[in-house]
């Protein structure tokens, strides 16, 4: 990478004006400081990276510090605010930057920091980078007093047209929760026209971070991501505007209020007391303010208190409270400096449920997920869980405080694969603690035939994982799972504890890390515990990111979610993919939260030149309380309890084949075998397959697409099917009545002479 640097001068200046800084109290102005950044797990860690910081908050910008994903240098890659004693939270940002064209790689050729301003009253920070012929030109302000880092980029290009781009402002948050744009709460992918409002809020009960984003016309990961659909021809230049609002507390009223100084909107003030049934002030209450029926905004108040700036317009309201019921909803019309004064005084004191789960066949406990299908479900996340998972040494059973009311609760146990879930209806009352016993029919039990399944691509808590160790094995084995995975962003951090978990269980674990250049991303397994990644997934090419695999101790090394704009065969076809095509990837990853049909297409058109890549699957898991474990899986032979090794060969060798619920035992040829046909002797190949949602239909498909399909019936049957004669492949394609599938790697196929038998 070519670096250019700013004029001396300039950083001379800063340099006195940091020293200064550092004697003068740092609550009372802002100030820029140069080196590894001061605020807690941060990671900006290099001597030329920058923290500008204020009385409110922090944020480092990584100058020469790696950041996550293979993003370009000179991105924002932590963010804390300042506690009430003048110290810093931890930080609380994966990475914030300007994306240009959707996550489309981005191997930047140079990069410009400049020092623009740097007083007590105002840092100006300006990063200029290139992506390909366009110059892209990026300010970071900090204001005294302020909790918004004001950012403008500029696009400009200084070569042919471009259509079809889609850029703008990303903010991905260190774990915690997600308050999405107002009515989208959910999705990944979608156009908006008259949005609620144009911001997307990280949260936990500490802090929150806003990205208000004017610009924006379209959304991608759960509203982290807002972009606006553009072009930009020769010499044309395009800008975009946006501001990082950081603040000290789930309470995000705030964020409504920069919205109206933002805009200059009329508005008014509502406030008002939160109290139980029973009289009791409710200490630190919520209000909950919806527009056009969608959650809008909440505040958090004070000992039974609340008060809440609003644009002008009609809205209903609602209080809640950690364990609380909800109160009634409220009508609620703001007018031009008016103010309203609504109170509450119907939530009810929390109440808590007690769970024991076992085995219908065997009586034995069972590792299971606990969802509330009906009933409350708190939209503020640190108030109360909509999910539960069973306790890891007292198997089977789960405690937790919940709001009162009338509950259905989803109770799974390797759910729609090994069983169905069960629905158990039950009333918790305030100060009562509700007991409920509940059993699961398990259809089969398949470590018994050799097969263990496990989940190829999860995460726990780094950068936006939110997932701790302990949840990540209690999640993966309350799904079935029968080997633990973890595969963090370029990190091997939780692989001691997890490992330590997993022992404590008697089950394998596979270590992992997703090595995450911007042009693919990679699972390689098992590492050894610990290893550490040493190449620089921002710089380093295709061939030493496999080399580094090897190193730490790959046995089998997958590309993840192949197509999608920053997956590794993506950018083949792009050609930004540095080093090119390097045949030593072994595995093809069949990804729950993308479309994976293409990748599934390149899998069978390797077969069909005789080469065996074969299928990995995985759910992507980040949050195990709002995502699957075990969505999707592989189901893998390995006869009896694998070693991480012995896992990891046997899906080189092809003994599996992966599932979104139907099970698969071959009978008489495993897959990744090669099966030898002798002329004119007939051979066939028989399968048991088995479903809890019900059997649909299953296809046998090769080189040239079905050869032939059997509509099915009821949970479990046998098939068999007559082999063509003649060298190639075939595989299975297994559907449920609720259109799950699973999808086999090949059987190879051989003919050979008659005199060879």
């Amino acid at each position: 990478m070519r670096e250019k640097h700013p004029n001396p001068l300039i950083f001379s200046a800063f340099l006195l004006a940091s020293s200064l800084a550092l004697s003068i109290p740092s609550q009372a102005e802002v100030s820029i400081t140069q080196g590894k950044t001061t605020i807690p797990a941060g990671n900006a860690l290099s001597d030329k990276d920058l923290t500008i910081k204020n009385e409110k908050l922090a944020f480092s910008i990584a100058v020469d510090s790696a950041p996550p994903w293979g993003v370009a240098r000179g991105c924002i890659v932590d963010i804390a605010n300042v506690l009430a004693d003048g110290t810093l939270s931890n930080d609380r940002v994966a990475f914030a930057d300007f994306i240009p064209n959707n996550w489309s790689s981005w191997p930047t050729t140079y990069k410009n920091v400049e020092i623009i301003k740097d007083s007590p009253q105002q840092a100006i920070v300006k990063v200029t980078r290139d992506f390909g012929n366009v110059e892209i030109s990026t300010t970071y302000s900090l204001k005294s007093g302020s909790d918004l880092i004001h950012v403008k980029t500029t696009m400009l290009n200084q070569g042919e047209d471009l259509t079809d781009l889609i850029s703008g402002y990303t903010l991905w948050p260190d774990g915690g929760y997600k308050f999405a744009i107002p009515g989208y709460a959910g999705e990944d992918a979608a156009e908006v026209t008259n949005p609620l409002a144009d911001r997307f809020v990280g949260y936990d009960k500490d802090w929150s971070i806003a990205l208000h984003a004017p610009y924006f016309t379209e959304f991608k990961y759960k509203s982290r991501d807002l972009y606006t659909k553009h072009s930009l021809k020769k010499a044309e230049s395009i800008s975009f505007e946006g501001d990082y609002q950081v603040m000290g507390s789930g309470d995000i009223a705030p964020v409504v209020k920069a919205e109206i100084e933002r805009k200059n909107l009329p508005s008014g003030t509502v406030s008002g007391q939160v109290k139980t049934k029973d009289g009791k002030l409710v200490n630190a209450p919520a209000v909950v303010v919806l527009k056009d029926g969608q959650p809008y905004i909440w505040v958090i108040g004070q000992q039974g208190q609340y008060s809440l700036d609003l644009p002008v317009g009609n809205y209903q309201l609602y209080a809640a409270g950690q364990g609380y019921s909800d109160s009634k909803k409220h009508p609620l019309t703001i007018k031009a400096n008016s103010a309203v004064e609504i109170s509450f005084d119907d939530l009810l004191a929390p109440g808590e449920v007690s769970i024991n789960i076992a085995d219908a066949n065997t009586q034995q406990p069972l590792d299971a997920k606990i969802q509330i299908e009906q009933g409350n479900k708190p939209l503020i996340e640190f108030f109360g869980a909509k999910t539960f998972f069973t306790e890891l040494d007292a198997v089977g059973q789960a405690r937790f405080p919940l709001a009162p009311g009338d509950y259905q609760f989803k109770i799974s146990a390797g759910g729609n694969f090994l069983s169905a879930p069960k629905l158990v209806d039950a009333t918790v009352k305030p100060n009562q603690t509700t007991k409920i016993n509940s059993s699961i029919e398990i259809k089969t039990y398949p470590t018994q035939q050799g097969w263990y399944a496990g989940d190829l691509h999860h995460h726990a808590d780094v950068l936006e994982g939110s997932t701790s160790p302990e949840y990540l094995v209690r999640s993966q084995l309350a799904a079935g799972l029968n080997v633990t995975f973890v595969s963090d962003h370029d990190s091997t951090k939780n692989h001691v504890a997890i490992n330590a978990l997993s022992e404590k269980r008697g089950v394998p674990f596979i270590p992992s890390m997703e090595i995450s250049p911007s042009w693919g991303h990679f699972n390689p397994f098992p590492l050894k515990i610990n290893a550490k990644l040493s190449i620089d997934p921002g710089v380093d090419d295709i061939h030493k990111v496999l080399e580094d695999a090897r190193d730490m101790g790959a046995v089998a090394i997958a590309s993840n979610h192949p197509y999608i704009p920053y997956g590794y065969l993506s950018s083949l076809e792009k050609n930004t993919a540095p080093g090119g095509f390097n045949p030593g990837i072994d595995l093809i990853e069949i990804n729950s939260e993308v479309d994976y049909k293409k990748a599934i297409e390149k899998a069978r058109a390797f077969w069909s030149q005789g080469l065996p890549y074969y299928y990995t699957a995985g759910s992507d898991t980040h949050d195990v309380w709002n995502e699957t474990s075990g969505h999707n899986r592989m189901f893998v032979y390995t006869g009896g309890k694998p070693s991480a090794k012995g896992f990891a060969q046997a899906m080189k060798n092809g003994r599996a084949y992966v599932s979104f619920g139907p099970v698969i035992y071959p009978q008489n040829v495993m897959f990744g075998d090669t099966l030898k046909l002798a002329e004119k002797r007939p051979q066939k190949i028989s399968f048991e397959l088995l479903s809890v949602n019900g059997l649909k239909a299953v296809q046998l498909i090769g080189k040239d697409g079905v050869i032939k399909e059997l509509v099915l019936s009821g949970e479990q049957k046998r098939v068999s099917f007559d082999v063509p004669h003649k060298n190639g492949w075939v595989a299975l394609v297994v559907e449920d009545d609720k259109d799950n599938k699973a999808f086999s790697n090949p059987i190879w196929l051989k003919t050979v002479e008659k005199s060879a038998f």
